[in-house]
């Protein structure tokens, strides 16, 4: 099935990308108008997001034939899955019980195994569902019931979905394409650097030195773990409800917002009691485009080969999508080919001029109110981003405060981390800046 589904949507992504094509030829040399526009936008993006859900298939399916591929699968994890045993209130879970259960939890991090009143109604009201009423004892049919017989007492159940609906995650890419060191745990971390290289030697003859350098002291570049830290209270009554697990959802959505924060440092961050981010790079190299308050295909080209060879081979460009959605209408000026590949052909990432790009959110659009790139906005920077370097002093911890405010009938929640980040060596990267 997921072959016929991944050939679908790369035949869609490609249907939607000859569209496109085809009104930007029809409006060549011309301003597009505002609903032809939006059209292009349109299909342009379900090109981007096809071609993406294309290729998480592809990567399901390879993975799933390697796991139930007889040559990988061994009789360790077989004789593994025999001993795994499925607790609940003391008891151990057949088969079937465990099959029911999975199949009625569909968020099952975040169910309450506990004991209580709701552990009597939940069995009652099974067994309800499974027999009727006739069946059950005295005690289960009070669990259940509301209100006396001769005052037409029913049999009711709130239905309370075992499913959260969460804000979707921000994009984050910094820890993923940079240098993640091991962790420091006290002091800082100082790096020995190049401060400056000799010169090419020069051709003399046999008696003569040359031209002359002197190697000086090393310089260093200084990592200092920087605490972040939120504080939480959650509502007392909110942690006692009987089917969610609070304090594990407290934990896990404090990490998705240290992680927000940490992208945001490691991209714009100042160096003051946080990380320094990329855009803040001292001396970091710069192009400027030609023409103000635009990219052009000229512009990009100049860009991308402004970067040392010696970094080319590992580039990649980090940008915010405004500056691919940009891209996208440009047309080389050689061929008249369109800059932006979407990256159609299976497992071949997107790319500006053949190099890879990556999109974050706290990377800043550079565009104003009228969609038009602001005087002086950094909107992409490539580079290696192996010298990008991130350290860390923990791992995040999460602590509960239970006294603190219980005259508020609340409970305290403390999430740390220590964490900084900087490039250590500004020549690895090149900044693309808008003219003013």
């Amino acid at each position: 099935m997921n072959e016929s589904e991944i050939k679908r949507l790369y035949d869609e992504a490609g249907r939607d990308h000859q569209a496109a094509n085809a009104i930007l030829n029809e409006f060549a040399g011309r301003d597009l108008p505002a609903e032809k526009a939006q059209e292009v936008d349109r299909l342009l993006d379900n090109v981007e997001a096809k071609t993406e859900q294309a290729k998480r298939l592809e990567r399901a399916s390879a993975q799933d034939s390697f796991l139930n591929d007889p040559a990988t699968r061994r009789e360790f994890f077989r004789e593994q899955e025999k001993k795994v045993k499925v607790m609940l209130n003391g008891r151990e879970l057949g088969p079937e019980e465990i099959a029911e259960f999975k199949s009625a939890v569909s968020f099952a991090a975040f169910m309450d195994f506990g004991e209580g009143s709701y552990q009597e109604y939940k069995r009652a009201f099974n067994a309800y569902l499974r027999k009727g009423t006739t069946p059950l004892s005295a005690a289960q049919l009070k669990a259940l019931s509301v209100g006396e017989a001769t005052a037409g007492g029913y049999l009711v159940q709130d239905t309370e979905l075992n499913i959260l609906i969460t804000k979707a995650r921000q994009s984050s890419v910094m820890r993923r394409i940079s240098n993640v060191l091991p962790q420091v745990p006290s002091g800082a971390l100082i790096a020995p650097t190049e401060e400056s290289i000799f010169s090419d030697p020069s051709w003399t003859n046999e008696i003569a030195f040359g031209n002359e350098d002197a190697v000086k002291p090393f310089g260093g570049r200084y990592l200092q773990p920087h605490p972040l830290a939120k504080l939480v209270k959650v509502s007392n009554t909110f942690l006692r409800l009987p089917n969610f697990d609070v304090p594990a959802y407290v934990a896990e959505r404090l990490g998705y917002k240290f992680g927000v924060a940490e992208e945001n440092g490691f991209v714009n961050g100042t160096g003051v009691q946080q990380p320094l981010g990329i855009k803040n790079t001292a001396g970091l190299p710069t192009y400027t485009t030609a023409g103000s308050n635009a990219v052009a295909g000229d512009d990009l080209i100049n860009w991308v080969y402004s970067l040392p060879a010696a970094y080319a081979a590992n580039a990649r460009i980090l940008c915010n999508r405004a500056l691919i959605r940009k891209v996208r209408t440009l047309k080389n000026v050689v061929d008249g080919q369109y800059i932006w590949q979407p990256g159609l052909s299976a497992g071949a990432p997107s790319t500006l001029l053949d190099t890879p790009y990556e999109t974050s959110d706290s990377f800043d659009d550079g565009l104003d109110a009228s969609d038009v790139f602001e005087d002086n906005a950094v909107v992409g920077i490539i580079g290696d981003w192996s010298y990008f370097w991130i350290v860390d002093a923990m791992g995040m911890t999460v602590q509960r405060l239970n006294e603190l405010y219980a005259a508020t009938n609340q409970t305290g929640f403390i999430g740390r981390k220590e964490a900084d980040g900087m490039a250590i060596l500004a020549e690895a990267f090149y900044a693309l800046k808008i003219k003013a």
